[in-house]
């Protein structure tokens, strides 16, 4: 933790206070402006003066106290090749729909998509935590660190040929803002922290008022909302967006681009991506070495045997490992000549990904969940210890914070074990006995009794957790569900125990998470109810802090009483970024992924290398050949494992 403490506080520290040098822009406000579509020639461009963000801009852009960053740090690699395909599982389920905004988009697969997609405004390197320009080339804040200016990059184009103006990032904000769309975490964030509609001061700049002294605010604008055009934007709401794009795609200004043509939505859906041969930002230094796939195939199922055997058969080049007995047995080299013959690797990458709250959620809103004891005696019964033993190959670690592998942790954080006797304890405090000769733990005459929602491939975990509990009196049953089900209802309140983990972020939202203004919200990641004074209190002075280590202190806090009030169960977390079994026909850079990357940025920074593929036909057609050692590839470029 020390280790990581470090790297991530001193240059996030720096890059906080760095960003409010400018002073108040007081150029004239255009609210409207011509939008008429533009080519790639200059002849628009110079009809806007430097001072609104047209041509000989960046000449002034410092002294008018702009900021950019000419020397981004890269994280792909230079020697990377373009061209070839990659095929890998998206999810179990195919999505409701490809939009990323609105109700039911809090899918894995929609984040990638987004990602593929459309752009934000800046990106940020969070090894450097240096903000890079993206759609926008430069940005300031102001002194009050309540207003935020960006300037749009003039060669900007969506992947229908027009330009992106500074209007697309107002109508995105309105979208996002809309209740109408049926997400509250999304309306609310934007609702709540931007003064609307926000102001186009010229075609290229744009003027976002933050209601509130909040560091979180410049990110989400920045870079957190994907933007999408406005000429399309502007011709609905909301609820119309929702309606009318449910599997549309808007023009985007990513790399990629949706095949309509080729992607499909029946049981074996597929979902197909090309490369632009326009991709407007190919070029740019910042994009060095990234998106070089020429096609990229998101494959559904929910059958991991089907998804081994897809692999084996070439069907599928590359398969993110969830199950860790499929990575330990199934891969080894004694039980698969592929990998033994290195045809197949087997690539664990460590890196700096932070982990969010895993474990057994309560719904605090529903009995006898909204009792502390009986929350706590659930994590005393949950041998977590012997599940990573005998099913996990050892291959995890304990969760018991809401920020796994971050600063932001808690070491002092409580730490369950299995402790039956003391969750008896608990149980009969509440007022559940087992009377003589009775099975069952009973209060009110009525049996502890729940429904517990689980898929075809996590069954195995929890059944040594319904034996366990069967042992204390509590009956358990087993409801099969697909995973995308199970979301639906767990997103509707409509669970009272559920097995949930949540992705993190090097800059966690807490508010969304714990905040009681979402506890009985829908729709939210505050599943369990979370209503806590004292963790409001901190939450408000955490979204205010700018000053990086005592926003530190301020989230352990709020980790250490959310932790104490036992809303989850403490799970498992993992302390590597990604852990993928590949077919052995691509390049990847030294550092396997970025800093605090996860397994989707395989996507970006992996390439085809058309020379290991000669290698491995040759191989495939020679069962004496061996191209590899069958070894675990373990890539840890940032020394994270050293003790």
């Amino acid at each position: 933790m020390k280790i990581k403490f470090s790297l991530f506080f001193a240059p996030i520290f720096l890059l906080l206070f760095s960003l409010n040098c400018g002073k108040k822009n007081n150029q004239k406000v255009y609210k409207q402006f011509d939008t008429i579509e533009s080519s790639s020639n200059n002849n628009q461009k110079d009809a806007i003066s430097p001072e609104q963000g047209g041509n000989g801009f960046e000449k002034n852009a410092e002294s008018l106290g702009w900021e950019t960053n000419t020397n981004p740090k890269l994280i792909g690699d230079p020697q990377a090749i373009k061209g070839g395909s990659l095929t890998l599982k998206g999810d179990d389920d195919f999505p409701p729909t490809f939009r990323g905004v609105g109700q039911d988009t809090r899918h894995q697969i929609l984040s990638l998509l987004e990602s593929n997609v459309y752009e934000t405004l800046l990106s940020i390197n969070y090894e450097t935590m240096q903000y890079q320009p993206i759609l926008a080339t430069h940005w300031k804040i102001s002194d009050d660190k309540l207003t935020y200016w960006f300037r749009i990059n003039p060669d900007a184009r969506w992947s229908d040929g027009r330009e992106v103006i500074a209007m697309d990032v107002v109508a995105t904000f309105n979208l996002l803002a809309d209740e109408g769309h049926g997400d509250p975490n999304t309306y609310t964030l934007y609702g709540d922290s931007f003064e609307l509609p926000l102001i186009a001061e010229s075609k290229y700049i744009v003027r976002i008022k933050s209601k509130k002294v909040d560091w979180r605010t410049f990110i989400y604008a920045a870079s957190s909302a994907a933007i999408l055009p406005s000429y399309y934007l502007d011709k609905v709401d909301g609820a119309g967006y929702v309606d009318k794009y449910q599997y549309e795609m808007l023009p985007g200004t990513g790399p990629y681009i949706l095949d309509k043509n080729k992607t499909t939505k029946d049981n074996n859906g597929v979902i197909v991506l090309h490369k632009r041969k326009d991709f407007w930002a190919e070029n740019l230094y910042v994009n060095t070495g990234l998106f070089n796939f020429d096609t990229i195939k998101y494959l559904f199922m929910d059958d991991e045997l089907l998804e081994v055997e897809r692999l084996r058969k070439g069907t599928m080049d590359m398969y993110v490992i969830w199950r860790s007995s499929i990575w330990a047995q199934n891969f080894s080299p004694e039980e698969d000549p592929l990998v033994k013959r290195g045809l197949l690797m087997r690539t664990k990458v460590f890196n700096f990904l932070p982990g969010g709250i895993n474990g057994l959620a309560f719904n605090t809103l529903e009995e006898p969940y909204d009792d502390i004891r009986i929350r706590k005696a659930f994590s005393l019964l949950w041998n977590v210890d012997e599940l990573n033993e005998k099913l996990f190959f050892n291959e995890y670690e304990y969760a018991k914070s809401y920020f796994n592998n971050s600063p932001y942790e808690n070491p002092t954080n409580p730490d369950p074990k299995y402790d039956p006797i003391a969750a008896i304890i608990l149980l009969n405090e509440a007022g559940w006995t087992k009377k003589t000769g009775e099975k069952w733990l009973t209060k009110d005459d009525k049996i502890f009794e729940f429904d517990f929602m689980t898929s075809q491939s996590t069954e195995r975990i929890f059944t040594s957790l319904q034996q366990d509990l069967v042992k204390v009196g509590i009956k358990m049953n087993m409801v099969t569900l697909t995973r995308q089900s199970q979301f639906e209802k767990v997103m509707k309140r409509k669970f009272t125990v559920h097995w949930q983990g949540w992705t993190a972020s090097m800059f966690p939202n807490i508010e969304g998470q714990m905040h009681s203004k979402f506890s009985e919200a829908e729709e939210v990641t505050n599943i369990t109810g979370m209503a806590d004074p004292a963790i409001d209190k901190r939450i408000e002075l955490y979204n205010s802090e700018w000053n990086m280590s005592k926003r530190v202190k301020i989230a352990q806090e709020i980790d250490s009483i959310a932790t104490r009030l036992y809303h989850y169960a403490p799970g498992w977390h993992s302390a590597y970024g990604a852990r993928v079994v590949h077919w052995n026909k691509f390049g990847m850079p030294k550092s396997g992924i970025s800093y605090s990357g996860n397994w989707q940025r395989l996507i970006d920074m992996w390439w085809y290398d058309p020379d290991k593929e000669k290698e491995l036909h040759k191989a495939i057609n020679n069962s004496s050949m061996t191209i590899g050692t069958g070894e675990i590839n373990i890539i840890d470029y940032w020394n994270t494992q050293k003790k």
